[in-house]
C-alpha cells in the first residue's frame, strides 16, 4: 500500500535549515520569489531535485519541464543558489530546488486563455487528493446548459462523443501545437472546422459520459502535453477574465 503523506511528514523530509548541514536560510527580510504552498512549475528541460539544498545532495528526482508543485519550505541559499522545498505533485515526491528554474503558475497574469465558464473549481489541476487529475473541474450549481465559451482564438478540431470518458466534448485547437479540451457538455453550438472566437459560446454545461455530476473538465495541452492550470478548490471564476498564467509560445 502506498505511503500516505500529510503536511507534516513532508515537511519533516524537506527539513529546515537546522538540518540542512551549513545551509544558510535567506534573511526575513529578503525578497522571496515564493509563498508557502504557492504553486510553482518547472522551467527546465529537465530539473534536478534534492534530499538537502545543495548541488552535493543527493537527487530525489529528475523533473520535467511544466511539472508542478508546492512550496513547503525555503528559501535556503547554498553553493551559489537559492533552495526551495517543494512537494512534487504528478509524482509525490519532494524535495529541494533552485529557484532560477521555477515559475509560479499563478504570477504573470497574461491572457493567453480566458476561464471558459462562470462557476467555480470543483477539482483543481493535479490536487494532492487527485495528483493524476490534469484538468480542472468547474461546477455552477448544477446548472446544466450553463454556457461555455472558447478559451482562446481557435479552430474546433474535434467535435464528438465518448461514452466511457468525456461524453459530449470538444477540443479546439490554437496556435503552436496548443489545444484546450471541454467534456461532459449537454449541448454544442459549434461544428468540427469552424472557426471560433476567443468568448464565443461554444456549448453548455451537462452531465454526458463518466460524470458524477453536471461540471466542465478543462484542459489545456501542448502538443499532447497537459500543462497546469492555478487555482484551488472552491475558487469563483468568471468567463472571459484571463487564466493568470503565461504560457509559453502563445
Amino acid at each position: 500500500m502506498p505511503e500516505k503523506f500529510n503536511r507534516r511528514s513532508i515537511l519533516k523530509s524537506l527539513g529546515t535549515a537546522a538540518t540542512a548541514g551549513t545551509a544558510t536560510v535567506a534573511m526575513s527580510g529578503s525578497a522571496s520569489a515564493f509563498t508557502m504552498d504557492e504553486r510553482v512549475e518547472v522551467t527546465a528541460s529537465a530539473l534536478n531535485t534534492r534530499e538537502q539544498p545543495g548541488t552535493e545532495s543527493t537527487v530525489v528526482a529528475t523533473l520535467n519541464n511544466g511539472e508542478v508543485g508546492e512550496i513547503m519550505n525555503g528559501p535556503v541559499d547554498e553553493d551559489g543558489y537559492r533552495w526551495w522545498g517543494v512537494h512534487w505533485l504528478d509524482r509525490n515526491v519532494w524535495g529541494w530546488s533552485v529557484e532560477q528554474y521555477l515559475q509560479s503558475t499563478s504570477g504573470g497574469g497574461g491572457a493567453d486563455f480566458d476561464w471558459p465558464i462562470t462557476g467555480y473549481i470543483t477539482s483543481p489541476y493535479s490536487s494532492p487528493s487527485r495528483p493524476n487529475h490534469l484538468a480542472v473541474d468547474f461546477g455552477a450549481n448544477g446548472n446544466i446548459g450553463e454556457p461555455i465559451y472558447a478559451a482562446r482564438d481557435g479552430v474546433v478540431d474535434i467535435r464528438s462523443y465518448q461514452a466511457d470518458g468525456c461524453g459530449n466534448y470538444l477540443k479546439l485547437g490554437h496556435e503552436n501545437g496548443y489545444q484546450t479540451l471541454y467534456c461532459h457538455l449537454n449541448s454544442f453550438d459549434v461544428v468540427q472546422g469552424e472557426s471560433v472566437s476567443r468568448g464565443q459560446k461554444i456549448g453548455g454545461m451537462g452531465d454526458t459520459g463518466n460524470s458524477t455530476g453536471p461540471h466542465l473538465h478543462f484542459t489545456i495541452e501542448q502538443n499532447r502535453n497537459h500543462l497546469s492550470i492555478p487555482g484551488n478548490d472552491g475558487d469563483n471564476v468568471t468567463a472571459g477574465d484571463p487564466i493568470p498564467k503565461d504560457y509559453s509560445g502563445i
